[in-house]
């Protein structure tokens, strides 16, 4: 490696600088209460605890007649057996209809069934005879109802602190009277690409670059729970830089600044806040390979996270430092956050380069008789066809130098979407 960058890297391990944030910085998860309705996606702060059993009543599985199961026990094709229809249950409003020897009742599904009923017969298998229907078999007890409390118990742990709320959530909740539900916060990523060359208006994409990488990571922070709020882009002006960084983090929680963070003339990023008193520097450079500009700082306790302008370099800090924090503040662990699956490597692959350092290398899954097949997609980290050629990548162990084909590895998807393309195609 090359020694005259040595002299201005100190490179942390992803692992070494995430421990370094969360013991220095203010981050930490927040408890909010929201209506039912607006709660999808979000974490559970709190255990979801069934308040009332479920049914609350014995009901009718299916549109029929109830009756008592022991008034069945003698009917059969050569006998048979007559009960009386004594009234109708055509809503599943509540009622106190009971029945006698010999009788039934009319149901529809989902209502309650009479007191004294403890089984309900289709009505294709009944002969309707003016107020009475006829029977050729017996029932069971419980046949084509569900009893009280059959699906859940009153106190049973629906779901329990930690887990996302889904649709099913969101109808259990409301159909059990409650409106409002203690969630984690989505923390407020702010986000601010850094270079004189660079624009955030489309118009005046023609004389300068158009901005664009703070929209392709403002997805992974929506993809992973956060709320990406983007900046102007902003020039390589140490003023400019602090003014920004400063605004961007009074009412966000995480501020990420892309590009500006290397050893150029006009990488003033790292040279810039670092230095500010209210700085605390955790991290100047990763050891992964790419996104090894990646760098650290806390301004008022909170982080800034300067992430390198070649792409594979901003995807890789992303994944390493960015997600971790976003998964942390919503009480949710800090590893293993991407899918993966188990595929076998298809062609040797040699690394050399930054032999110290955990390589991340991206590939192409397929799929053949024997499970999933990875193809590396290699280019230089300012290369974007291997990412849109890909759709996970694998990580190469510190000192190992060769991954002969024939190895088996876990391929990290870069998202969930990812993972359900992947099996939507390869299901096909």
């Amino acid at each position: 490696m090359d020694e005259q960058i040595e002299k201005y890297f100190k490179y942390t391990s992803p692992d070494e600088a995430l421990e370094r944030i969360l013991k220095n910085s203010r981050l930490s998860p927040r408890v909010i209460d929201v209506s039912v309705h607006e709660s999808l996606g979000y974490v559970l702060a709190e255990d979801i605890v069934s308040t009332i059993p479920i049914p609350i009543d014995n009901i009718a599985h299916f549109d029929g007649y109830a009756v008592r199961s022991s008034d069945t026990l003698k009917a059969s094709t050569i006998n048979p057996l007559r009960l009386k229809v004594v009234g109708r249950i055509d809503s599943i409003r509540e009622h106190n209809l009971d029945i006698k020897d010999g009788e039934t009742v009319y149901v529809v599904t989902g209502a309650k069934i009479p007191k004294n009923a403890d089984a309900v017969i289709p009505v294709e298998r009944v002969r309707l005879l003016g107020e009475y229907i006829e029977i050729l078999e017996p029932v069971k007890r419980g046949e084509h109802v569900t009893f009280r409390g059959a699906d859940i118990d009153g106190g049973e742990i629906i779901q329990k602190k930690g887990d996302i709320v889904r649709p099913q959530t969101i109808k259990y909740l409301l159909d059990t009277g409650r409106y409002r539900v203690k969630v984690y916060d989505k923390p407020r990523v702010a986000l601010i690409g850094i270079g004189d060359e660079l624009t955030s208006n489309i118009e005046e994409a023609n004389g300068k670059k158009l901005e664009t990488s703070s929209i392709m990571v403002s997805y992974y922070v929506k993809e992973f729970g956060g709320v990406p709020i983007r900046f102007e882009a902003v020039p390589d002006s140490p003023s400019q830089i602090i003014k920004t960084v400063k605004n961007s983090l009074r009412e966000n929680d995480i501020c990420v600044t892309i590009g500006g963070v290397s050893l150029g003339v006009r990488d003033l990023c790292w040279t810039t806040l670092s230095k500010l008193p209210e700085s605390m520097p955790i991290a100047r450079g990763l050891k992964v390979q790419p996104g090894r500009a990646t760098s650290v700082v806390l301004i008022d306790g909170k982080p800034v996270i300067m992430l390198p302008g070649h792409i594979q370099s901003t995807i890789s800090g992303t994944i390493n430092i960015l997600v971790p924090l976003i998964s942390c503040m919503q009480g949710l662990p800090i590893k293993d956050l991407f899918p993966r699956v188990r595929a076998e490597i298809v062609e040797d692959l040699t690394v050399r380069e930054y032999i110290s350092f955990t390589r991340i290398r991206f590939v192409k899954l397929a799929k053949n008789r024997d499970g999933f097949i990875a193809k590396p997609i290699l280019g230089d980290s300012s290369m974007i066809r291997p990412l849109i050629s890909c759709n996970g990548f694998i990580k190469i162990p510190e000192k190992i130098e060769k991954i002969s084909r024939g190895s088996k590895l876990d391929v990290y998807l870069l998202s969930w979407s990812e993972l359900l393309y992947l099996f939507s195609k390869y299901n096909e």
